[in-house]
């Protein structure tokens, strides 16, 4: 008669913490590289929002989509027309802006001026944006209207700074932004210039770094790191004036790629 050998104890909690110990391992390699997945969505949707900044201006003899106007559509919707469609009725009207995209939708969304252009409303969205949220982009909001700490240092730049959505702003007499974009021809460096990049805030527009004085270091402030890095490790997925799309970080960024004119910084 023969007898199979039975594992000791010692035996399998050997195997147990050899397994323990791989599994440690490897889950966060899994997660990073889910991570990666999402953020690699994420560019191919921003590639898809910049091309249909490309096919609108194409349709409107090379002007860009300003950021928001005033066009009344009745039936209930507000009559601030976004750049890019969300529900902007959600929250009624505040500094500025009907909606806010980081709230739910509660209706029917109103269509944005480049939605034509885009295939579905998923290539809107960051797969790592949180549920809840309607959008997680923004057009370029440097525009003239806005003062800066840094136009005692850099007169020039007064009144002159703005991304290719806000060549002109206004607050109109309905309470909201009223903005006009640029002619093509009008953007100095294409490759140098940020069109849009992810954002978390009560408008579908940001400039967060108009105020500060700073030229090729932004300010080390917690606060500003946290909202440009907020969706992905350590960078946002940007959009540029030349159609292209890549990952930036914080430290990266320069002053004059928020702005259309180049010429004020020299």
């Amino acid at each position: 008669m023969s007898f199979r050998r039975a594992f000791t104890l010692i035996e399998l909690l050997v195997v147990i913490a050899i397994i323990a110990i791989l599994a440690a391992l490897l889950f966060p390699v899994f997660a990073q590289a889910k991570v990666s997945a999402k953020t690699a969505v994420c560019v191919m949707n921003m590639r898809q929002i910049n091309m249909a900044l490309f096919l609108y201006r194409d349709d409107h003899d090379d002007t860009w989509a300003p950021a928001s106007n005033a066009t009344n559509i009745g039936g209930g919707a507000p009559p601030q027309h976004p750049w890019i469609g969300f529900d902007n009725s959600n929250t009624g009207l505040s500094g500025g802006w009907w909606g806010n995209p980081i709230y739910p939708a509660r209706t029917k969304p109103r269509q944005g001026m480049i939605d034509p252009y885009l295939k579905n409303w998923d290539v809107r969205v960051c797969p790592m944006k949180p549920a809840s949220w309607q959008l997680a982009v923004a057009y370029s909001w440097f525009n003239g209207a806005y003062g800066s700490s840094y136009y005692s240092v850099n007169p020039k730049a007064r009144g002159n700074e703005y991304g290719p959505g806000v060549k002109t702003n206004t607050y109109g007499s309905r309470g909201f932004f009223e903005a006009t974009g640029i002619n093509d021809s009008e953007m100095d460096e294409p490759a140098e210039t940020l069109v849009a990049w992810e954002h978390g805030g009560r408008a579908p527009v940001c400039n967060f770094l108009q105020p500060d004085n700073w030229f090729d270091s932004p300010p080390r402030n917690q606060s500003l790191i946290d909202h440009f890095h907020f969706l992905h490790r350590e960078g946002a997925v940007t959009i540029w004036g030349d159609g292209h799309t890549k990952r930036v970080t914080y430290s990266q960024l320069k002053r004059p790629w928020f702005s259309v004119r180049k010429d004020i910084y020299q």
